[in-house]
């Protein structure tokens, strides 16, 4: 039976390949070759998904959220700035739907390797909305119409058995690609978190799970990783995150979820850390500093004369660890205290971040460098007019003076320059024994003399352990040293 169907279908493949690219506008558009999703071609196996990856929240970002990373106030620079600085990392739809563009499937679920970001980016950049996404799939577009899988399992058509399509589907157009999530979408979570995987080759140098060949759909999965996927991509609740909603909340997979770490053990006493140590405290000792694929880290930055002014980790360095419960609110990147409830102690690079506030909201007023809450800031335009002699700095005094108008009131009486310590968690490099960045934390490493770890930033007087602790020795033991694999979903 299944050899009669291959027959029949490189029977009707040989017919459509002599038509190829430059005639064949039926394969040209069948299973997303343009990038375009089509209700006629795509619909009938992927019912409903175009609607729930247009629900999903990578592509109903709020445009209007604002990052003390960005300073980008939406309000005086327009919608059309926003697309012009941000939509090169947005996958289409949403908020780029009024620019006419869509939502770009091929963007995650391209097979060769030849979807062009840059050429994307340059289109939405100069304003050319219209071509973006076919810009990005031009090259992959001649490729994919002229592959000769992609003949086999689609020149049929309706003649493809589905149980057949479904074989062949993924080889086609695959499951997302890392490289798709990592060195494009999410490059720019280096400066925060330091990550590195913006180089495949570099980042399997400095993550365990990267050199093993844990791909990210294995841990950011979601249990409806079927054909009618939501497409809400499972994700943790990072403390820089928090309005994203509850229900995506501890979506991904935990470090001893079945099929990844299930069962694992460092023996009786450190195993009683783990109520309050998450597993990335231990085996995140260190992060990459200076120029990584990417970016650098930031250590520190500044809005306080109208453009960020940035200082830089040049050197490998410690995460900072702190109290963190998953739940934050709408607040700035913050973390808990030790006496919350739920907390665990988590890793973080901690920046300092300083812009200019109205001063509108009481609490900022009073306490401008410890509120969490985001308050008024100033947009950077103002920043820079309010430079009143021209010198490239600008003081409270010009800030509190600046008069856009010249009506004689002021705009920013209450101005306040804040200097807040903004919390950005880290959950990838991720460490083994004898990994380029150092081997997992171990008791000497929180306890004793040797002890790296600032107990009186986490709420204690001195060390809880004591010099005893930091002799206990740790065992590991655990049943699978890697995720199983995820099957990947049919692309779109």
């Amino acid at each position: 039976m299944v050899s009669g169907v291959a027959v029949l279908l490189l029977v009707a493949a040989g017919a459509y390949s002599s038509l190829g690219y430059s005639g064949n506008d039926a394969i040209a558009s069948h299973y997303m070759t343009k990038g375009e999703w089509e209700d006629s071609v795509c619909g009938g196996c992927h019912y409903g998904v175009y609607e729930n990856v247009n629900n999903s929240y990578h592509v109903q970002v709020d445009m209007d959220r604002w990052s003390p990373l960005t300073n980008f106030d939406l309000e005086t620079s327009g919608e059309d700035a926003w697309v012009a600085e941000f939509g090169k990392y947005h996958p289409g739809g949403g908020p780029l739907a009024e620019y006419g563009v869509d939502v770009n499937c091929m963007m995650c679920h391209e097979k060769y390797g030849l979807y062009d970001f840059e050429a994307r980016a340059e289109k939405i950049e100069s304003g050319d909305y219209a071509n973006a996404n076919k810009a990005a799939m031009e090259v992959s577009s001649r490729t994919a119409q002229t592959d000769a899988m992609h003949l086999f399992v689609y020149s049929g058509n309706i003649l493809t058995p589905y149980p057949l399509l479904i074989v062949f589907h993924d080889g086609v157009n695959g499951a997302p690609k890392d490289t798709s999530c990592a060195q494009y979408c999410h490059s720019r979570e280096v400066e925060a978190r330091a990550v590195s995987w913006g180089s495949e080759e570099f980042y399997e140098e400095l993550d365990v799970h990267a050199e093993a060949g844990v791909e990210c759909v294995e841990c950011h999965h979601t249990e409806a990783y079927i054909i009618t996927s939501d497409h809400q991509i499972g994700r943790g609740n990072v403390s820089d995150t928090p309005d994203i909603g509850e229900s995506y909340d501890d979506t991904m997979r935990s470090c001893d979820a079945e099929g990844c770490h299930a069962g694992i053990s460092h023996g009786p006493f450190a195993d009683s850390h783990m109520e309050f140590l998450d597993c990335t405290s231990c085996h995140i000792p260190m992060l990459p500093g200076g120029d990584l694929p990417g970016g650098t880290p930031l250590k520190a930055f500044s809005w306080q004369n109208g453009e960020r002014e940035d200082v830089y980790w040049e050197e490998d360095f410690q995460p900072v660890l702190a109290w963190y419960n998953g739940i934050s609110g709408d607040v700035l990147p913050s973390v808990d205290t030790r006496n919350d409830s739920d907390v665990k102690l988590t890793p973080f690079n901690k920046i300092n971040g300083t812009w200019w506030d109205a001063g509108t909201d009481p609490e900022v007023l009073a306490n401008p460098d410890t509120s969490l809450s985001t308050g008024d800031p100033i947009p950077v335009q103002y920043v820079k007019a309010a430079d009143a002699d021209g010198d490239g700095e600008v003081t409270v005094e010009e800030m509190q003076a600046y008069d856009a108008d010249g009506d004689g009131q002021l705009d920013y009486p209450n101005a306040v320059l804040r200097t807040v310590e903004l919390y950005y968690q880290v959950s990838h490099n991720i460490v083994s024994r004898g990994s380029e960045m150092g081997d997992p934390m171990t008791c000497k490493d929180c306890h004793g003399s040797e002890a790296v770890i600032d107990w009186e930033s986490i709420g204690y007087v001195e060390d809880p352990g004591g010099d005893s602790s930091a002799v206990k020795s740790i065992g590991v033991t655990y049943a699978k040293p890697r995720p199983e694999e995820v099957e990947g979903e049919p692309a779109l």
